[in-house]
């Protein structure tokens, strides 16, 4: 498989991962009154994640967070369609997505609730690294 196809794997899921946060950012702000339709039950809620005390860090949506994270991880990937230089910011900025996973899923087990949305974005970030270590390895090559 060819570098370009890996960088563009992960830029096909930043946009997935940026339309998924922007759902939840829409429903964070304007919430249904009979809740948002990924609502199955009350350990399997987007509702009470998305709007409850742990839905801000520092006055900021969650959900806002993680389309800042996406944006920026689809710009680094355009740009290291052409630059290899780029694969070591990517690997980087995959893993901090990664690690802030742990707090969120935290959160969840906290609430015993778990987000369907929520859990979309967490496999994406975690595909999102696998493709970057990978990328890594095989392509970028310190000189």
């Amino acid at each position: 498989m060819q570098k370009k196809h890996f960088i563009l794997s992960i830029l096909t899921l930043s946009i997935l991962g940026l339309i998924t946060s922007l759902y939840l950012t829409y429903d964070h702000y304007y919430p249904s009154l009979e809740g948002s339709f990924c609502d199955i039950t009350a350990s399997i809620s987007c509702t009470i994640l998305n709007s409850g005390v742990y839905s801000k860090v520092a006055g900021i949506p969650v959900a806002m967070y993680g389309v800042v994270w996406f944006m920026v991880l689809g710009i680094l990937s355009w740009k290291g369609v052409n630059n290899k230089n780029t694969i070591p910011t990517l690997l980087l900025w995959n893993t901090g997505g990664f690690l802030s996973l742990f707090y969120f899923i935290y959160v969840e087990f906290l609430l015993r609730t778990i987000c369907p949305f929520c859990t979309v974005v967490h496999i994406l970030v975690a595909v999102c690294l696998l493709i970057s270590i990978l990328l890594f390895k095989k392509f970028y090559k310190a000189t």
